[in-house]
Parts: structure tokens; sequence; C-alpha cells
């Protein structure tokens, strides 16, 4: 957050200046507007920053590579060309990547807007004010938006028009701002409907692109520790750029990884990024409410409901049985209300996931008891729409399990092998002089050198990093110990090489 404060100070400085622009994407109007309205900055200004950080990162690489590194003058050029619009690249992404967030969001939470509006509107008639109602909702929920409609409240009742001022809403969601455009132009009238959202979209479009990630992925992890055991062979790199550039090594898999695989998309039944245990607590959770729900298509108060659905099934619950039955008893023995009792649930279960549930389960129940169980109904089938996406994506990630584990011994080997293979090398380029049996004390004297220091843990952290984030990929609960398996074949790949080598001597 520190970081984007100063960047909207810089593009905001920078405005009235005749700078060369940098763009690299054409932004849309609706992100024009928000830029303008949330952060009071313009396309051009972004722009003329990334020209900035551009010519000044180019600087900085091209000096330091002419100093450290005996690159041709061309090649050192390109790279410093090509790190610095990566740089820059990466600073014009801050501002879109927070619009981004807000949107997700909001998608994220716009079906449980759409579920509870719709209760309102059948609860309330169509002689209601229903558009005094939807901004009365979002100006009460947790959303993004909650304080830019708790301003149009006010404005209304300063007698402004509640639907002129909803038609001037731009928001970073496009399909809020479709879902408020259709509600206006229907005045109102029309229920939701159960199209497929923005999210899902997307997380569909994440499926099919995945495995081309993963090959990304792969190729980065096993080809950069291969063009660096060479390029210490062949003396083209010092032991400063080396060092320096593994904390990039580790920094560009670990973006990598979050970029291609931490999906952040919020949806009500993914939880893709979790444990198994997490994922058979969820599956408990959704069973219950599916109990509950059942319990309130006959007509049971909400409350009942609850305690019988927990009755009815208690042997299958195991990971809730002990949350569940300790609020149970409170509601029973009348030590608190139905409210409470969610309240006190949403707490001890932990995620932003049973909060968000529980939470639209009590308003609606609040709002509407008997038509309650259709709209936790539609919850509960856009859960397991959820679901079918997240099997979709572990099959997917399964089917990278043998790759993996292939790689994970593979490239240890082939890492140590050619890195055991550099007092050859020195030898060819002179730097080093054996004559006769090689003894104790000079093979002593070569593990402990310092170029020998250098390049075993250079390499070695190659290793680790790569086996880390291949594991990742995987999601492997035994990850230590294929980590420590795999430097230990590192380990004894480099040093078989390296002594073989030395005996030819």
């Amino acid at each position: 957050m520190v970081l984007i404060n100063v960047l909207i100070r810089f593009y905001q400085k920078i405005h009235h200046y005749k700078i060369p622009k940098l763009k690299f994407k054409e932004l849309d109007n609706r992100y024009k507007k928000i830029y303008k309205k949330e952060f009071n900055v313009y396309e051009n200004d972004i722009n003329k920053a990334n020209f900035i950080i551009f010519l000044i990162f180019f600087n900085i690489f091209l000096i330091s590579l002419i100093f450290l590194t005996k690159f041709s003058f061309i090649l050192i050029i390109s790279f410093s060309f090509l790190l610095a619009l990566i740089v820059s690249y990466f600073f014009s992404k801050r501002l879109s990547n927070e619009i981004i967030k807000k949107e997700n969001q909001l998608n994220a939470l716009l079906y449980i807007v759409k579920i509870y509006f719709s209760l309102i509107q059948k609860s309330h008639g169509a002689k209601a004010d229903h558009a005094i109602n939807f901004i009365k909702l979002i100006s009460e929920y947790r959303l993004p938006l909650s304080k830019e409609f708790k301003i149009i409240l006010n404005k209304i009742q300063l007698g402004e028009n509640p639907e002129v001022l909803l038609s001037k809403i731009i928001t970073p969601s496009l399909d809020f701002n479709l879902y408020v455009k259709g509600l206006l132009l229907s005045n109102f009238s029309n229920s939701y409907r159960l199209n497929e959202k923005s999210l899902e979209k997307n997380f569909r479009k994440f499926l099919r692109e995945i495995e081309s990630k993963l090959s990304i992925l792969f190729f980065i992890g096993l080809f950069f520790p291969l063009g660096l055991c060479f390029l210490i062979l062949f003396q083209r790199i010092n032991y400063f750029i080396l060092i320096s550039i593994l904390p990039l090594f580790y920094i560009s898999l670990k973006a990598l990884n979050k970029k291609f695989l931490k999906n952040n998309f919020f949806l009500l039944g993914l939880i893709s990024n979790y444990s198994r245990e997490e994922k058979a607590k969820f599956n408990e959770f959704v069973s219950f409410l599916l109990s509950f729900t059942m319990n309130l298509q006959k007509n049971s108060s909400p409350e009942v409901a609850f305690v019988r659905a927990y009755s009815q099934n208690e042997r299958h619950y195991s990971i809730l049985n002990k949350p569940l039955k300790t609020q149970i008893s409170q509601l029973v023995n009348f030590s608190c209300s139905f409210d409470e009792m969610l309240e006190n649930l949403q707490f001890e279960l932990k995620s932003i996931r049973y909060k968000i549930i529980l939470d639209v389960i009590g308003k609606l129940v609040a709002q509407n008891a008997y038509l309650s169980h259709e709209k936790i109904s539609d919850i509960l089938n856009e859960i397991s729409i959820h679901q079918k996406l997240e099997n979709k994506l572990e099959i997917i990630i399964k089917g990278e399990r043998f790759k993996v584990l292939l790689f994970l011994f593979l490239l240890p080997i082939i890492i140590g092998g050619i890195g055991g293979l550099f007092p050859l090398f020195n030898f060819m380029m002179g730097n080093i002089s054996l004559s006769g049996k090689l003894s104790f004390s000079v093979l002593f004297g070569l593990i402990f050198s310092y170029d020998f220091i250098i390049i075993f843990f250079s390499l070695l952290f190659c290793v680790y990093t790569s086996s880390h984030f291949f594991l990742e990929i995987i999601s492997y609960e035994r990850k230590r110990m294929l980590i420590v398996i795999s430097n230990m074949i590192y380990i004894l790949s480099f040093f078989s090489a390296y002594i073989n080598i030395l005996n030819y001597f």
C-alpha cells in the first residue's frame, strides 16, 4: 500500500510536465474513469512514469553489466533494455492490480447480493421502493462500494433521485455495472438470473491456460540452473553477478508460481489452495447446510431446522462436530439467539468463506424465514458448480505429478554432474595446475577453496529453489522429505563428478 501511495503522488507530480510516454496497454474508458475517480490519475500520467522508470533502470542495468560482466556490448544493451522494460511494466500494473482486486471482491459477492435482493423484492412486494432498498442493502453490506453507497443514501435524504444517482455509478466490476443497469432498465422488477459470471468464465480460461503456464515454469526451473552451470564453467560470469542473480531466480519462480497457479478467483465452493482437511471440513459444512435447507422447507423454524440438521446426521460430522455441538447446546439452552449463534460459529470456523455464507443465511432467515430455503438452495447450487470446476483443476494438477517427480530427481543429477566438472574447465583455462596423483591435501584444498564453495552452494540453491516450486505445483504433502532427497542426490552427483575428474589429472 505504501508503494501505491508513492506511485500515485509521483503520477500526480509529473502530470503537467511534457515527457515522452511509454504505453504498454490501451485502457478502456471504464478504467480511465476509475483511475480519475479513485486515484486522481490520468492514463498519460502512467505512461509518462513508465518512460521515466524505464530510463532510470536501463541506465542502472547498463552500467552494472558493463562493469560486472564480460558480455559483448550489444548483448549488454539487449539485456538492459529487456530488464528495464520488465521493471517498468511491473510498475505500470500496480494500479490496475488494485482495481482488479476490488473487481474480484465485488464479483465474488455479487451472487450473494443478487440472492438477498431478490428475497427483499419478494418479501416487500411490487409497491416497495426497491431502488432505495437496493442502495440500503449495498451500503450495509461489507463491500468495497459500501462507503460510496452510504454517500448516495445521504444525497437521497437531501432530495436527489436514487435512480439518477445509481445510473452514474461506475465500479471496477463489469458484472456489477451490468446488474445495476439491468435493474434500472427493468424498474427493479426483474429477479436475478443464474448466468455464468465473469469469475467463472475467467476460471475456465485459467483452466485452459494452466498447462502452458506450467510449461513456462518448468522451463525456467530447469534451464536457468543449466545455463548457470555453463556460464560458470566457461567463466562468462563473475561471482558477484552469480550471487546477485540467485535471489532474482527465487523471486522469479515465486512470482510465476503465484501468478500462474495461485488463482485469485474467490468462488464460494473453490478450496483448491487449502489442505485435504479443509476440503473435508467444507464438504461437511455443505452437507449440513443441505440438511438445514431441507428442514426449513418443512416449515420448521430456523432454530428447529438447525438443531435437526445436526441431530439427523451427527455421525457424519467429524471435523465440524465440536463447533456445531457447542453452538447448538447454547441455542437449546437459550444462552444465545439464532443470530448470535451464527456469529459465534463464524468465529469458530475461522474462514472468510464460512463467514460470508453464514452471514447471508442469517440475513435471509431474518428477512423471510418462509422463503429463505429457496435462496439457500440457490447458494448450494452455486457451490456445487464451483466444486465441479475445482475437480477439473485437480485433475490437471494430478496429471503433472509424474512430470514434477521426474524433474525432481533428474535435475539434481544433471546439475550435480555438470557442476562437478568445473576443475576440468579450470584446468583447460589454465587456472589450476595439477601434477602427479591427486593427494588428500590437494583435494582438501580444492574443496575448501573460494571457487568451490561459491559454485557448490550456488547450484545447491538452484536445485533447492526449483524442487521447492515444482512441489508447490502439485501441493505435495511430504515436500520437505523430497526436497532433502533431491538435495542429497545433487551433492552425491556433484562430488562423484568432481572426484572422478580430478583423478584424471
